[in-house]
This record gives C-alpha cells, sequence and structure tokens, in this order.
C-alpha cells in the first residue's frame, strides 16, 4: 500500500499539493494509525517535527517517543537538542517546487471497536510552515463513521480542510463504534460522541438536557450565537456516580465523563464550553501562533483558566440549573457552596503568601523540575483565579454602585478578541477594570492578582452583606463504612453498626448497582457518593455475598451533624447591601 501511494504520487503536479496533505491510514496494530504528509518544499531540505506540549495542558509530554517507523523517499535524517524538553527533527532532502512526503506510526487509544486521538499527539508539521492550510483525508474502512469539530470537505465525513496546522491540531477525532446525539442551539449542530463500555449506563436525555443548557446560557452571557459552525462533545465514559476531566478545543471538548453524570461533570461541561470564549478567543497573544517546542509564558492563566471557572459555576447559579443528585438546596446556594470549596482548597496552601496569582500562571512552566504542569506554579491558577475572579466581580459592582461588574471586562476583551483578531495584550484585563471601575480598581487589582498574599474573601463578601461562618449542618450518616478488597475484587464492610450487616462482609450491589471488578475506584465510587448525597431517612439496598449464597439488606441513612464552613447573609442586612447582592445572583446584570 505504502510503495504504491508514493508511486502514484511521484506524477501528481506541485500545483495541486498546495496545501499541507495529510492522509490517515489503519496501521500495524489496532491502536495505531498511520500518518502521511505531502508538501511542495520550499527549498533542498524539509524539517518535521511533532508538538512537544498541547494547548491547555502546559507541560511537556515528549510526543516524539511515540512517533515510529518514520519513513520518506530519500530517507530520513533525525536530530535531537536539548535536555528538557528534548527537542527532535526529521529532516527529507528535497528540492524547491518538488513534492515531498513522510510517514510514520503513532499510537492512538483504542477500545472496543472505537479510537480516538488528539491532535498535538498525533500531527507532524513542518518547521515555520505551521501557518498553512491543511487537509486531511482518513482511509478507514468504507462507512466507518467519523466525528470532529472541523466542516467535512462537500458533506464527506472522511475529508477536512482548515485554514492552519493549529486548527487541524486543534481537532480531535473519534471515529468507529462510538454513540451519537445531536442538539441545537443558536442554529448549529452540536454533536456528543460516546466512547467507553459504561456509555450504556448514560442517561443521555438528561446529558443533552445539560449540554444544551448550557450552550444555550453561555452563548446568551456572550450576546447570542457562536463562533463556531458545528461543536463537538468527545465523551469518554467510566464507570463512577459523578466526576469529570476535560480539555477545551477550538470547536470541541474531550472530556472524561463519569457515567452517573452528577453535578461534578456538569460544572465541567460548563467550564470546558466557555473556554470557547476564554482561551481560545479571548486569549493572550502568545496562545497562537503556536511554538511547539516550548511552553508559552503568560501571567494570565488565573484568568484563563480560574475566571473561566468562576463563570462555569456562579453562571449555572445566576441562570437557574439544578440538576441531578445537587447536594445544594437550590442553585444560588450552590453557587457560594462553590466559592467556599475554592477558598478552602487556596487556603490549604502556605504558598499563596509567596506566589501570586500572576506569578502562579506565568512561571507554570518551571514546576516539576521544569516539565510544567496544567495547574500552576506552587499555586493553583484554576482554584486562585476563582477568588480572584469573585473578588474582583464584587469591588466593581460595590465601585460602581451595581452600574458595572466583571461581566462588563469579559464582555470587552470578547469584543477586542472576536473575529480572529489578535489576543490580549498582559495588561489589558486591569486596563478594562480601569476603563468600567475607575483608578481604585487597578489599585485592587494589583493587590489582589499581581502581590502574594491572602485574597480578602471575607471583606468582599460583606459587601454583600454576607459571611463566612462555621455552622452545624444535618447530613445523611452511612451506618457502614466500605474498603477495597483486592483479593476478592469488591469492597468489604470495615465498620457497622447494622444488625445484619457484619464486618468484613463483602458486597457485590449497591442499590441494584454492581460494585465489584478489579477496578478499586468503580467499587467504591458509588458508596462515596452516597456519602456527599444521601439525606437521613434514605434507603441504601445492599446486596451481600456470603457463603450460603447472597442476600438483600435494606440499610437505613441516619442523622448526623457537622461543622462547615457556609456563607450565609448578615442577621441586618442593609439596603444597599441587598441590592448589591441582587445584582450579583442576577441572570442579567444590565
Amino acid at each position: 500500500m505504502r510503495a504504491f501511494i508514493f508511486a502514484a504520487l511521484t506524477c501528481v503536479a506541485a500545483s495541486s499539493l498546495a496545501d499541507l496533505k495529510y492522509t490517515v491510514y489503519p496501521g500495524s496494530a489496532e491502536n495505531k494509525l498511520r500518518v502521511e504528509l505531502e508538501l511542495v518544499a520550499q527549498s533542498d531540505k524539509v524539517e518535521f517535527q511533532i508538538p512537544n506540549w498541547a494547548p491547555g495542558s502546559y507541560r511537556y509530554d515528549d510526543v516524539w517517543k511515540r512517533v515510529t517507523d518514520v519513513k520518506a523517499e530519500g530517507g530520513v535524517g533525525v536530530t535531537s537538542v536539548g535536555t528538557n524538553p528534548i527537542i527532535t527533527t526529521w529532516s527529507v532532502p528535497s528540492s524547491k517546487g518538488k513534492v515531498a512526503r513522510i510517514s510514520y506510526e503513532i499510537p492512538v487509544q483504542f477500545a472496543n471497536k472505537t479510537g480516538h486521538f488528539s491532535g498535538p499527539s498525533f500531527y507532524m508539521y513542518p518547521v515555520g510552515r505551521t501557518q498553512e492550510p491543511c487537509s486531511v483525508e482518513f482511509k478507514f474502512a468504507p462507512g466507518t463513521p467519523i466525528i470532529t469539530g472541523m466542516n467535512p470537505v462537500g458533506g464527506n465525513q472522511a475529508l477536512y480542510k482548515v485554514p492552519t496546522y493549529d486548527v487541524l491540531a486543534d481537532n480531535p477525532v473519534t471515529w468507529g463504534d462510538f454513540t451519537l446525539d445531536t442538539y441545537k442551539s443558536y442554529g448549529k449542530t452540536h454533536y456528543i460522541a460516546y466512547r467507553g463500555i459504561p456509555k450504556k449506563d448514560v442517561d443521555r436525555a438528561y446529558v443533552i438536557k445539560a449540554c444544551k443548557f448550557i450552550s444555550d446560557m453561555e452563548a446568551d452571557f456572550f450576546g447570542g450565537g457562536v463562533p463556531y459552525d458545528r461543536y463537538v462533545w468527545h465523551f469518554s465514559v467510566n464507570d463512577a456516580p459523578d466526576g469529570a476531566g476535560g480539555l477545551e478545543h477550538l470547536s470541541s471538548t474531550q472530556i472524561s465523563l463519569a457515567s452517573g453524570v452528577g453535578p461534578g461533570a456538569v460544572s465541567v461541561l460548563s467550564h470546558e464550553f466557555f473556554h470557547l470564549w476564554n482561551v481560545k478567543r479571548i486569549r493572550s497573544k502568545i496562545l497562537g501562533p503556536f511554538d511547539y517546542t516550548t511552553q508559552p509564558q503568560t501571567g494570565a492563566l488565573w484568568w484563563l483558566e480560574g475566571v473561566t471557572d468562576y463563570y462555569a459555576h456562579t453562571l449555572l447559579g445566576r441562570y437557574g440549573w439544578y440538576g441531578k443528585n445537587e447536594r445544594q438546596a437550590d442553585p444560588i446556594s450552590k453557587l457560594y457552596a462553590d466559592a467556599v470549596q475554592n477558598l478552602s482548597a487556596v487556603r490549604s496552601r502556605q504558598a499563596r503568601f509567596d506566589v501570586s496569582p500572576y506569578m502562579a500562571s506565568y512561571r507554570v512552566r518551571e514546576a516539576s523540575n521544569g516539565r510544567g504542569n496544567s495547574q500552576g506554579y506552587l499555586v493553583s491558577y484554576y482554584d486562585t483565579g476563582w477568588l480572584c475572579g469573585l473578588a474582583l466581580d464584587i469591588e466593581m459592582l460595590d465601585l460602581t454602585n451595581g452600574k458595572h461588574s466583571l461581566d462588563d471586562v469579559e464582555l470587552a476583551l470578547w469584543d477586542q478578541c472576536k473575529d480572529d483578531k489578535p489576543g490580549f495584550e498582559e495588561g489589558d484585563i486591569r486596563r478594562h477594570l480601569v476603563r468600567f471601575g475607575g483608578y481604585a480598581m487597578g489599585t485592587f487589582y494589583d493587590d489582589v492578582v499581581m502581590k502574594p498574599g491572602e485574597i480578602p474573601v471575607e471583606k468582599q463578601l460583606s459587601k454583600l452583606g454576607l459571611e463566612l461562618a462555621t455552622v452545624d449542618e444535618k447530613f445523611g450518616s452511612i451506618p457502614f463504612s466500605l474498603r477495597v478488597s483486592i483479593e476478592d475484587n469488591a469492597p468489604r464492610v470495615t465498620l457497622s453498626e447494622v444488625s445484619g450487616i457484619a464486618q468484613g462482609a463483602i458486597v457485590t450491589k449497591i442499590n441494584g448497582t454492581d460494585v465489584t471488578g478489579a477496578d478499586a475506584r468503580a467499587q467504591t465510587s458509588l458508596y462515596r457518593s452516597l456519602q456527599r448525597t444521601a439525606k437521613p431517612g434514605d434507603i441504601i439496598k445492599v446486596t451481600l455475598k456470603e457463603a450460603t449464597g447472597t442476600r438483600e439488606i435494606n440499610v437505613k441513612v441516619a442523622e448526623g451533624t457537622r461543622k462547615v464552613q457556609k456563607i450565609t447573609s448578615v442577621k441586618y442586612p442593609t439596603e444597599r447591601q441587598m441590592m448589591l447582592r441582587r445584582k450579583f445572583e442576577s441572570k442579567k446584570r444590565n
């Protein structure tokens, strides 16, 4: 096959290969693909590299180690420079105007007849030519379903064209036996692609409801309309009641999704979708076009990640989302509970007194011995940025008597960056804050964002007539505990206050759901979820495995009391405090 392709292309005129042309074939194993890249040479040698890091994930990944069986007409030269990271370059001899080509194999995710890959860990690029048009054609078996955020050429789901390599690399691909749902938001089709055995357990109607709510909500926040032609949720489903982790892309996202799709998972959906604006388009100038050999340095990750998370959570409250298995009484209570959670995370790190939110962002590539991470340098730019967003938002409302808020800054940045305009300068966030809030807003920004120290959350909450208090909270106390038994591939009871459940008993099902198997996390995740959501008086059905067989026992959840931190209203809020609180909690503030 490979020799035939090279021979056939020898006769192709160079003018027909103006684009960087990628062709993807099945590889030598199910979990491998073969990629061929063809282009017109601009000199007597063409050099190729593969990204060392992926936008949105600020750490070096050494993808070059996974590239194998590299071939080209005329041979391939390989050079490596540096130590941390190592930059590997493949060179192919050619001449100006001649067609040059290279091919290689690379592993991908493949299981249960379904494949998936992310662009930066898959596509090589010609050095110095990432801003040229690209096409990619998938030569899978005829009729193989393919889903990606790129637009197919003429309806051909196997052929795509994009304006640059950056766009190609920013569009992950799923193919094969995935499950597909769709919905419409602002006239655009949104695709939900599930893979993984637990996908059968997902409440797909609920996921459509959540995804559409988020799409409609965030598009409305940014003034209506969406900045893409189509959107894909790439879901890798795992067996758990809640939780998710994702990576944003230009017109899609990759998310590891718990089959139970609890409130934590929905908040991740909201976070990744908000990135369509904040980071993919509202971005520091250095975040595109990309240098894939070295991580960018920007002090704005507290804004691009942390403030994204702030809006992902607070907009769900402001727009009134309330989903399955919520742990709070209503959407606004959930908003304030998220604030407490982030405050707890920030104040657990002593480094906050040494590293500012700005420097936690700017120095992220120094983390992990110079390898970088996706959290921040010594301080997390996620939860710290969340609190910065809260503090800046309330300060703006206070200084302008409710006339302006952080929303105005976010929308001003959108107006500055939309329609493929260059990203913002590092000082533009401060500039817009001063534009709407005056000189004092700039001073407050300097104190909160540019200097290390405590973010004045309590002081800011007081402006809304709120306080951080330690209160007694009633909760559902499950009268037994579990620990995974590797030998039994099931959880065992370690402590029991229930007549009929002995210490050491093996549990096989909880509420009818199987909790056995080799995956320790899956075995206890349902129990941990019940610990968070069970209410006094709830009945839990526990199936026990005993020498005489199995039996089911009903366990009543007891009532317990614990000390927790909560944001609550002061006893006698002023009219001004109540006005500012109403503004803060409103769906539309202007």
